[in-house]
């Protein structure tokens, strides 16, 4: 059932990932009111800007941090009463907000991707049993949200889907650089790449409706026959050390997200 959004929500740091929360809550029907002391006016349509901070929490329900890891805690600080908070910082743990969060506050550790401006955002979260209601409701419609038992399982997500997209632009422009030193013209060989992520994607989402045990080396075979060019060129990618170089970035991303929780 569709969860009905919040009808006021406030956004500390409009960057990026601050930017796309804004305006999927806007589209969403959402106001949204943000605070960034970088900016003289909002960079989203829909989002009203706010002076203050304790101007924020005046006017909304729930308030997402959006701000780089190491000005979280100073800005919770800067709170004088409770309220719930949302972090997006990669490392910062839910005891550091707890305790940076204006007593009798609620907070929720999140990890959500740039494709979430699109509906189709990968979100992971951890926090206590009374909150999840809200992450649902906050989050509902920008695409898969997942709840991790372990709170250490939070930086794996991070060097896994909040990493992610950027990964999947480098082997997007890396298609498409092959197809370019193959003849074919940048255009033609972007829209092929494009065309070929998206559609492998969407084929085997319908594949596991049907079969969720499917395991994408089983469709691969499929399309993968002896002797044939597909084979030569996965044999390729692997004397290339593609996938231990895939599984290698999410590790380090891992590592790093670890790092940035240490201060």
């Amino acid at each position: 059932m569709e969860k009905n959004p919040f009808e006021a929500v406030g956004i500390v740091g409009l960057g990026k990932m601050g930017a796309a929360i804004g305006s999927a809550l806007v589209k969403k029907g959402t106001k949204v009111y943000g605070f960034d002391p970088n900016l003289k006016e909002s960079p989203v349509s829909g989002v009203t800007l706010v002076g203050t901070l304790e101007g924020v929490r005046k006017e909304a329900e729930v308030i997402v941090i959006a701000v780089k890891p190491n000005l979280v805690e100073p800005v919770l600080k800067e709170f004088s009463k409770s309220a719930t908070f949302v972090s997006i910082a990669a490392g910062v743990s839910f005891s550091k907000l707890s305790e940076a969060a204006p007593k009798g506050s609620q907070v929720v550790r999140v990890m959500p991707n740039l494709p979430l401006v699109s509906e189709r955002g990968a979100l992971a979260y951890f926090s206590e049993d009374d909150v999840v209601s809200d992450v649902e409701r906050l989050f509902a419609g920008m695409g898969k949200s997942i709840r991790v038992v372990k709170e250490s399982l939070m930086d794996a997500v991070t060097g896994l889907s909040g990493s992610g997209p950027a990964y999947v632009l480098t082997f997007l422009q890396a298609m498409t650089e092959g197809g370019l030193q193959e003849g074919l013209s940048y255009e033609e060989s972007l829209a092929l790449a494009m065309e070929t992520i998206e559609g492998t994607l969407v084929y085997f989402r319908s594949l596991r409706s049907g079969d969720a045990s499917l395991h994408p080396m089983e469709v691969r075979n499929w399309v993968t026959s002896p002797g044939g060019t597909t084979i030569h060129g996965l044999d390729a990618l692997e004397r290339g050390g593609f996938s231990t170089a895939v599984r290698d970035a999410i590790k380090r991303a891992t590592e790093r997200s670890k790092e940035l929780g240490k201060g």
